[in-house]
């Protein structure tokens, strides 16, 4: 489940008492990123060079969440078929 990866990383770095119970949390904290200045400078920074590629129709919000699901989708990974992601040469 994708879900997973989500709610350990912010049980682990956030809000170790976090239950399920209180899903809206994890949404809530996902969108105050937004409000950390030098994380939206590296999102403006990302959304001009992707602008430049004539990609003009994705907004901030929508490049900032496909950077994160693709996070979760890499931890997902990580944790089920223990890929080393820092080994893979580029």
């Amino acid at each position: 489940m994708m879900d997973n990866p989500l709610q350990n990383k912010y049980r682990e770095k956030i809000n170790k008492i976090w239950t399920k119970k209180r899903a809206d949390e994890i949404l809530i904290d996902f969108y105050k990123n937004l409000q950390i200045e030098s994380n939206r400078k590296n999102l403006n920074h990302i959304f001009n060079e992707i602008s430049k590629n004539n990609l003009k129709n994705l907004s901030r919000i929508r490049i900032f969440d496909i950077l994160w699901w693709s996070y979760l989708k890499a931890e997902k990974l990580k944790e089920e078929k223990e890929i080393l992601w820092n080994i893979i040469r580029f």
